[in-house]
């Protein structure tokens, strides 16, 4: 979930494919999972199972790096680092992914003197004067390795230090094309790339519909919810080949301020709504920090949880369409001070606690609904099964910034 407006609060809460590039040689410490994955590390993108780990990808970048002062004043420096990389895509069926490798380029006295992946050298864009932009790359690929790096959109890659960004969040069902929010500090759009060595996009959804919080994409749900001051809340359509605009439907009554992480599960949208705080850091608002229900039929809109002591919170962390349920984590700040996952059934309308606690959020959640990918601090993974009630971490393995669940067929 990519919701930024949060409280004060809650800051404190958080003290089939082309040709591969390069070999996936097996890792000699194999960390091993209980279900098939695909995670982000610092320079690597691993596929891991209960066999054990291996590289799919691999990425460094080397700086250089001028001294203004002190005895090295005016000498060069080279530093050879991981690449960074993030928001990972998976389509589960066939193994294709997508994700965002992060470029800081060349910022005042810093240099990218170049950046290799999977034994590739990659250009980034520049400025007129030569020097790398700010940006963030698109790589694909499958199970065999790499099959393609695009740039994204141009008007992603800047030189002012304004953040930018391109999120691989989602494939359509068929794996052809992956699904792209982009983003500024002011506006947010959606874009579409097809799966292959050349990619192409198309702009599915324009700026200033869906506003810098973005909007949330359900697998297996075909509606998502998009938010602006200006133009309201609203349900989208997404095309289902993903090569046409997404359909927008008529303003909905309910406000746009203090309303995070909307999903549609069905009829329903489900959401948090948070408060507003005063000078005296009182939260405002009687329908303040309350989990909700909307019936998209009626109109009809239900609390189905109050978030007691809190004006704000995480809100909705990922939404099963077969099993009709919602998970969310809250931190228990002020009693236990360990965050618990909960899992919210429309079906049934109630909640139940999961045996599942420590959480920052999820990273991913299986087409069945059977399988939760969680993270806690520090980049650790723990997998959940929904049916048993119970979990594993995967050791060995941390500073993970993303992970994808596979369901090869």
């Amino acid at each position: 979930m990519h919701d930024i407006l949060r409280s004060t609060v809650l800051s404190a809460l958080l003290a089939t494919s082309a040709t591969a590039w390069a070999e996936t040689p097996v890792s000699p410490d194999a960390t091993v999972s209980p279900v098939p994955l695909i995670a982000l590390v610092p320079g690597k993108v691993l596929s891991i199972d209960s066999q054990g780990s291996r590289t799919l990808a691999d990425c460094e970048q080397v700086e250089e790096h001028r001294m203004l002062a002190g005895p090295d004043k005016g000498k060069l420096f080279r530093e050879t680092e991981p690449c960074s990389f993030w928001y990972l895509a998976v389509h589960p069926p066939t193994g294709r992914w997508a994700m965002g490798v992060s470029v800081s380029g060349d910022i005042g006295t810093t240099r990218l003197v170049s950046m290799t992946l999977s034994g590739r050298k990659v250009e980034v864009p520049t400025d007129k004067a030569g020097r790398a932009k700010e940006g963030n790359l698109l790589v694909m690929g499958d199970l065999e390795g790499v099959v393609a790096i695009t740039p994204g959109v141009p008007a992603q890659w800047t030189s002012n230090q304004v953040q930018h960004s391109q999120r691989p969040e989602l494939f359509t069902a068929d794996g052809s094309r992956v699904l792209v929010a982009n983003g500024t500090l002011t506006t947010a759009d959606w874009w579409s790339w097809s799966f292959g060595p050349k990619p192409e996009g198309v702009r599915v959804l324009p700026a200033h519909v869906t506003d810098t919080a973005s909007n949330d994409l359900v697998l297996g749900e075909s509606r998502t919810v998009v938010r602006h001051e200006r133009g309201g809340v609203r349900v989208a359509t997404l095309d289902p080949s993903g090569t046409k605009p997404w359909k927008l439907g008529s303003p909905m009554k309910q406000k746009r301020k203090g309303l995070l992480t909307p999903v549609v599960l069905g009829d329903s949208m489900v959401f948090y709504r948070e408060g507003t705080q005063d000078e005296g850091m009182n939260c405002e608002g009687a329908d303040s920090a309350t989990y909700r229900r909307l019936d998209l039929r009626t109109g009809q809109e239900k609390v189905w949880r109050t978030h007691e002591t809190y004006c704000s919170g995480f809100g909705i962390a990922a939404a099963s369409v077969r099993r009709r349920t919602a998970y969310f984590i809250e931190s228990n700040y002020f009693s236990t001070g360990v965050s618990q996952l909960y899992e919210y059934s429309l079906d049934g309308d109630e909640v139940r606690e999961l045996k599942a606690q420590g959480m920052e959020g999820v990273h991913d959640i299986s087409e069945d609904g059977r399988t939760l990918v969680l993270y806690a601090r520090g980049g650790v993974l723990n997998v959940y099964d929904n049916d048993t009630d119970e979990s594993a971490w995967l050791s060995g393995l941390e500073k993970v910034t993303d992970a994808g669940l596979l369901d090869l067929r």
